[in-house]
């Protein structure tokens, strides 16, 4: 069976001559290597003799401390195609399949003395990469001097370093490479560079419109001096099919096929240059950083078929660019910014390569805009706060980015053109109630992961934002970068920014104080650096007093850095204040809010993660669980959770009986933040028996044991309230939403149509229901129909909706089956086709897909208290007298409901 996912590893080894077997022993979990500063010269071959029988290995030899190499695992399934190596040893070069999929990888040191290695890489990786392009290495320069580097220690910014760094940032443009450690981690302060200034100078790079497949980028600990590595997961699963039959399709295909975008509505060609025509050096410049991979595409012609026959395909660029700028046509009538879903992930869109080509040379245009406004120096004093976004795919106003290219209007009108063209060129968000809403709000656009403009939109929001935040201040300065933005203020003025941004309640940005700056003139005090001097003292000090034949058992037992995992060779096992090990660890999973039994030996050492294994079985997971399994088995990745650490046991039974007190208790605070009349009595009265408690003298035995009675059967009314109220309550808000849903049928969310028939059996109640209803949401009809009707089952805010549809499809019984990630002896719903037809009716409700998700891990995680609460009164509990109030039991257990909703299509 294929490998779904392939590791790999970029690290500055200073050398392979120096503690070369320990230096091998961290690359053991690797299936691909990037070395750099490997210093094989001459007759130095026999430095890596140890490797060749483990390893294919591609180096090149140059005299001074430079040297580059890539090593790809046997075991790993390997096609070797073609290599190439710098004479000078920057860089080496490899072509090649892997895992049945063709890949080119380089390994880069870019070295301070070096002045066109990026250039020429450049050139040649715009028009001679074959698949996926993974690039890592040193690069000797920071990308974000204010988060990438210590800046506890006053130290100026030198003209070597803006160098590298300008041509850095050129190089990534020129393929539209992402720094993927900084994509995954958007706030995060860590450093690969240790002596001296802690700085990040080593990368991974990555095609944007490849971040799909990324899984996890992380930098870890090496033990040893300088340089830390960094460890990149990509998805291998393949997009689609290579089609045999792509030399078949011609020119006169293509233009076939474009017509319709290039005639008007008499059929005549238009043909006729504007002012605003693109250049040839625009189209070719915006073609050769495209990626040539096995992307699908909507009309079915790859990049490739473009950077072949670009010659005769520039005067239709030019003619279809100019008729977006004329308005001649709408982009989302004349679909020509449809997309196509990636299998593996539906936040990943695929465009056409025509369309790509004009967004790309529109947002180079936007992006030298945004660098231009940027001063790139912090004033004396200034207290800096980095802006970065939550997240690269949402919706978007235009509304606001609009305010900051009006101002170009008079200044630079062929920038507000080009505004307008990026405005026709993005997609439209799903269509709101237009009853309800004013037709003079203009349309939500969507910024798709995928798309060239979506970053570069994100940037400008960001720089929007923080003008906002800012404008009113005397002193203030934006700074903007690839990935975020930092504003530049007063010490004074510090508390007036967070307040407004308080004020804003912002859900889309992240908001980072970076330095506080000082009105006496000291220096200026860094926040939130990660790594600290006397850790690299400590560490030098560790690493350096061994000597080279330092044992292998010495370095086994170094440990990664606090986010990662023991790599002890003994197991990690804690040991209680009695001297007993500690097998077990009760822990809530923050992700899905459940609390989990998990094996001791899992935990990070902070203890706030931990791994869990990638089986599908419970039964199997808990089998794991209690025969305390290493981390990594099993011949695949290991998730890693991010936890809230409970305590830890002996034995496994005692850690379940440990699990389940946690789970009452979270129950019972749950009860208590719901603010029910009879849990406050419940709270008065064990305040009021505190206070008589401290007041009287201690009571005998016997009267205790009537005070302990009384307290069952004072508690037992209480309960008996709490239930008659949460019954009178949730009858009384399921008539006002059955009211509300009425009044509303004029509107086109909020009640289906009546004339339209169709039968969908809900709520489900077996497993078989789930199979039969997952076998139906195949057909793209069917799917519409369930999202139509939950979509039209109304309420207020993400919560209200989510309950809604949750009690509506599932019984109680059997959501109790599920959760999020289906861990434990659970099913996994994010699994489920049906969980994204929720997503897709809570999002006709306005409710986000983060809130969506959030809210469906709380209703499956309160479920067992649900049923707890109704189980008595199934079993013949008080009976309300009200006549007016609808008993909640009949309405909380549902029969099963046949929708009479019809639907045309």
């Amino acid at each position: 069976m294929a490998s779904q996912t392939i590791n790999f590893i970029t690290w500055n080894v200073n050398g392979l001559k120096r503690k070369r077997d320990q230096k091998f022993q961290k690359l053991q979990n690797a299936d691909v290597v990037f070395l750099q500063e490997t210093h094989i010269g001459v007759g130095d071959e026999h430095i890596i003799d140890g490797l060749k029988n483990k390893w294919h290995i591609f180096y090149t030899k140059y005299t001074s401390r430079k040297g580059s190499a890539i090593l790809v695992k046997k075991t790993l399934d390997f096609e070797y195609i073609s290599y190439e190596k710098d004479n000078c040893g920057t860089y080496v070069l490899l072509k090649c399949n892997l895992v049945g999929q063709p890949y080119t990888l380089v390994s880069v040191y870019n070295h301070d003395t070096d002045k066109k290695t990026l250039d020429n890489l450049s050139s040649y990786l715009q028009s001679m990469t074959t698949g996926l392009l993974v690039i890592g290495g040193d690069f000797n320069t920071v990308l974000n001097p204010f988060i990438d580097k210590d800046n506890s220690k006053r130290l100026t910014d030198t003209s070597i370093h803006r160098k590298l760094r300008f041509c850095v940032k050129k190089f990534l443009k020129s393929l539209q490479l992402v720094d993927v450690w900084r994509r995954k981690n958007p706030i995060n302060q860590n450093y690969t560079f240790n002596s001296q200034i802690a700085s990040r100078l080593d990368y991974f790079f990555f095609p944007e419109e490849c971040m799909w497949r990324v899984r996890s980028c992380e930098i870890r600990d090496s033990g040893m001096r300088d340089h830390r590595p960094v460890y990149l997961e990509i998805n291998n699963a393949s997009t689609i099919l290579f089609q045999k039959d792509l030399h078949i399709q011609s020119l006169s295909q293509l233009f076939n096929h474009k017509k319709h975008l290039l005639t008007d509505e008499t059929g005549s060609l238009l043909g006729e240059e504007s002012s605003q025509a693109l250049s040839e050096v625009d189209i070719f410049s915006a073609v050769n950083s495209l990626q040539v991979s096995d992307t699908p595409r909507p009309d079915g012609f790859p990049v490739s078929f473009y950077k072949d026959n670009i010659q005769h395909l520039i005067q239709y660029i030019k003619m279809l660019y100019d008729r977006i700028h004329s308005g001649a046509f709408n982009c989302s009538e004349k679909h020509f910014n449809e997309t196509v879903k990636s299998p593996h992930d539906d936040n990943q869109h695929f465009f056409n390569v025509d369309y790509l080509i004009i967004a790309t040379i529109l947002a180079k245009r936007l992006d030298d805009f945004l660098e231009s406004q940027s001063k790139g120096r912090v004033p004396k004093d200034s207290v800096t706060v980095m802006i970065t976004p939550k997240t690269f795919c949402t919706e978007m106003r235009l509304s606001c980015i609009k305010d900051e290219i009006e101002k170009q209007k008079q200044s630079n009108p062929n920038l507000y053109q080009d505004f307008l063209i990026v405005k026709n060129l993005l997609r439209d968000a799903p269509e709101v109630d237009t009853e309800s809403v004013e037709v003079s709000i203009e349309r939500d656009k969507l910024l798709d992961q995928g798309c060239p403009l979506t970053p570069v939109l994100i940037m400008l929001a960001l720089k929007c934002f923080a003008s906002a935040l800012a404008g009113h201040l005397k002193q203030q300065d934006i700074l903007v970068f690839k990935d975020s933005v930092i504003l530049c203020i007063q010490p004074e003025d510090l508390e007036k920014v967070l307040a407004a941004v308080r004020e804003r309640a912002n859900e889309v940005f992240y908001i980072k104080e970076l330095s506080s700056g000082n009105i006496n003139g000291e220096q200026l005090k860094c926040k939130g650096n990660e790594f600290k001097d006397e850790d690299c003292g400590e560490m030098d000090a560790e690493t350096f007093v061994n000597t080279e034949e330092e044992s292998e058992a010495s370095w086994s037992s170094r440990v990664y850095e606090e986010h990662d995992f023991v790599i002890h060779k003994e197991e990690n096992i804690s040991v209680e204040d009695d001297g007993r090990q500690t097998m077990y660890a009760v822990v809530t999973f923050q992700d899905s809010d459940e609390v989990m039994v998990v094996a001791s030996n899992w935990l990070s050492l902070d203890k706030k993660q931990c791994c869990w294994p990638p089986f599908k079985s419970p039964d199997k997971c808990m089998e794991a669980v209690q025969n305390r399994i290493k981390a990594e088995t099993a011949g695949r990745p290991w998730e890693k959770i991010n936890i809230s650490f409970h305590r830890e046991c002996v034995t496994f039974e005692k850690a379940k009986e440990e699990q389940k007190e946690f789970k009452e208790q979270k129950e019972r605070s749950y009860l208590l933040a719901t603010g029910f009349p009879g849990m406050l009595k419940r709270q008065r009265l064990e305040t009021t028996q505190e206070m008589l408690k401290q007041q009287l003298p201690p009571a005998s035995p016997a009267s205790t044991s009537r005070m302990s009675a009384d307290d069952k059967d004072e508690l037992l009314q209480m309960l008996r309230e709490i239930k008659s109220t949460v019954q009178e309550n949730s009858a009384m808000l399921k008539k006002l939403l059955k009211d509300n849903m009425v009044s509303e049928a004029p509107s086109s969310t909020s009640v289906p149509s009546k004339n339209i028939k169709a039968n969908l059996k809900l709520p489900l109640r077996t497993f078989e229901d789930v199979a039969r209803t997952e076998r139906q949401l195949n057909t793209i009809k069917t799917r519409k129909k369930y999202v139509k009707v939950l979509s039209g089952l109304g309420g207020f805010g993400p919560k209200d909706v989510i309950k809604n549809i949750m009690q509506q499809v599932l019984t109680d019984d059997l959501a109790k089956e599920f959760n999020w990630q289906g861990r434990g002896d659970k099913r996994a719903f994010s699994h489920l086709c049906l969980t994204d037809v929720i997503r897709d009716a809570a999002f006709k409700r306005s409710v986000n897909r983060a809130d969506c998700e959030t809210e469906i891990k709380k209703y499956l995680s309160y479920t067992a208290d649900r049923l707890s609460r109704k189980r008595p009164r199934e079993q013949g509990g008080p009976v309300h007298e009200n006549p007016n109030v609808i008993s909640t039991s009949l309405m909380e257990n549902q029969p099963e409901m046949e929708i009479p909703y019809n639907f045309d299509f």
